[in-house]
């Protein structure tokens, strides 16, 4: 049975560059890092979900030159020092 579905295709989601740092980061940490924190089991409903994560950052892996660059946790720390101006929650529960 095929359940009908509307979008077909891929979809793409645009991020300012200081986003997709800041998204690697996170993902990267979440997914690299076995002595960082990351959420636990109750956070995710499915694997499906672990996969999806993981292949954005492979995609992030595949357009950001920042990671490669010699001052990159600046860039990450300007990144996250601008959008953090625009966040008033201390979660994202708002």
């Amino acid at each position: 049975m095929t359940i009908p579905y509307e979008e077909t295709g891929e979809i793409a989601v645009r991020l300012s560059s200081e986003q997709a740092v800041v998204l690697f980061e996170l993902l990267s940490r979440w997914c690299n890092d076995n002595d960082r924190p990351t959420p636990d089991r109750a956070c995710f409903e499915d694997r499906s979900e672990c996969a999806v994560l993981h292949g954005v950052l492979s995609d992030l892996e595949t357009q950001l030159v920042a990671p490669l660059r010699s001052d990159y946790r600046q860039i990450v720390s300007r990144s996250r020092e601008l959008l953090a101006e625009r966040w008033d929650g201390s979660d994202l529960r708002r």
